[in-house]
């Protein structure tokens, strides 16, 4: 006997509506589930967002993700990473805004895109080079543990600068990126000065001394720090001595660290002592 049709048609139909409504009350696990990251370095806040898909057995770099075709390094809509600072990349300064990262892979060298656009699915089907803000070549580096799901984060940083990793499988591609915090703190720095306090000067020349970058401004700001308390503390000596040292004025530092010292002692600060022993020590060698 044969079934008729009509029959069979209601038959799939109620199997459809079921699953529907299965699916509807369950729901579906994300296959590539969303990841943010915040992250404040120096003066400036990061903040990366993308979609994690997983290599599932798949071949992942000339295959899934094809070599030489741009790629949206990710899933679902686009990767983004903002600052709200102005930051460098490959030294050319990037407005601060939030921006879509695309990657050109390949097996010797990719190129990271880093796009004004935001809103994509995927890819544009028609590149704008206006629109294309920086663009940097990279050399991947081979991974000896697989990650199975894809990974872009902040590796090493300080407080002016910081990679910006992108992992997947057994390929990892880093970009570094420069903050504007040498620029940031120096207009902070200046605006402050312009009605100075001897913390403000104090702090200033800390700030020199423990970033590396001008030790004679250092040196000049803790003099006024010391002249407007007129009685130095061994704390006003150390960061003088310090950045005499930097400077290669040994002999006056010596003198200071020296001076110093007395003051650690007569305060009973052990730590203090112990400081200003390594920077005699240093200057003794």
């Amino acid at each position: 006997m044969k079934t008729p049709l009509k029959y069979i048609v209601y038959v799939l139909l109620l199997i459809a509506s079921v699953n529907f409504e299965l699916n509807a009350q369950i729901g579906r696990l994300p296959l590539s589930p969303s990841q943010r990251i915040e992250q404040n370095i120096g003066l400036t806040d990061i903040i990366i967002e993308y979609s994690r898909p997983s290599k599932r057995g798949r071949e992942i770099f000339g295959a899934l993700v094809p070599y030489g075709k741009y790629w949206r390094t990710g899933a679902n809509k686009n990767t983004t990473i903002s600052f709200n600072q102005d930051v460098f990349i490959n030294k050319e300064r990037i407005k601060k805004g939030k921006y879509a990262i695309f990657s050109i892979p390949n097996p010797s060298e990719w190129e990271i895109i880093f796009y004004k656009d935001t809103d994509n699915w995927n890819v544009p089907e028609v590149i704008d080079t206006a629109k294309i803000v920086s663009k940097v070549k990279v050399v991947p580096v081979q991974l000896n543990t697989k990650k199975e799901v894809l990974t872009i984060e902040i590796g090493d940083f300080t407080n002016y600068q910081f990679d910006l990793n992108i992992a997947w499988d057994h390929t990892l591609v880093s970009v570094p990126i420069e903050l504007s915090t040498k620029e940031l703190m120096d207009k902070k720095i200046s605006s402050h000065l312009e009605g100075p306090t001897y913390d403000d000067y104090y702090l200033a020349a800390v700030y020199q001394m423990e970033s590396g970058k001008e030790f004679t401004k250092g040196l000049n700001w803790i003099n006024k720090a010391i002249a407007i308390a007129k009685n130095a503390g061994w704390w006003d000596l150390r960061v003088k001595a310090i950045l005499l040292k930097e400077l290669g004025k040994n002999t006056e530092a010596l003198k200071v660290a020296e001076e110093g010292m007395k003051k650690a002692k007569n305060d009973r600060r052990n730590s203090a002592v112990v400081e200003f022993n390594r920077i005699l020590n240093e200057l003794n060698k």
